[in-house]
């Protein structure tokens, strides 16, 4: 298991935050598979794993997985502030650190 901090996005990250949110909300197939998961009403978070600066691996995680796996107030403040229908929660694992972001669909 690997040692994770929460740390936002620093001035020189700026560009990776964007390129990767990007990167993610552009793909349809993780978008429908995180629609479809969070009909039921539970919320999902999409978990996106960066590492060198490129996107690895991206996948679809319930509420309390991702809390689980990622045990930090602004990951769980996040889970109570957004809603499913017009947002999606990207949790960005790049180096050791944990960011969390809200993006509006609409």
């Amino acid at each position: 298991m690997e040692d994770l901090v929460y740390q936002e996005m620093s001035e020189e990250e700026n560009a990776l935050d964007w390129q990767i949110t990007r990167k993610v909300m552009s793909d349809r197939v993780l978008m429908k598979t995180l629609e479809e998961s969070q009909a039921s009403g539970e919320k999902h978070a999409v978990v996106a794993r960066v590492q060198e600066g490129t996107l690895r691996e991206a996948y679809v995680s319930p509420e309390a997985a991702v809390k689980k796996l990622f045990p930090f107030d602004p990951v769980e403040q996040a889970f109570g502030y957004y809603d499913p229908r017009d947002g999606v929660c990207l949790v960005i694992v790049r180096d050791g650190k944990v960011v969390v972001s809200i993006n509006g669909v609409r």
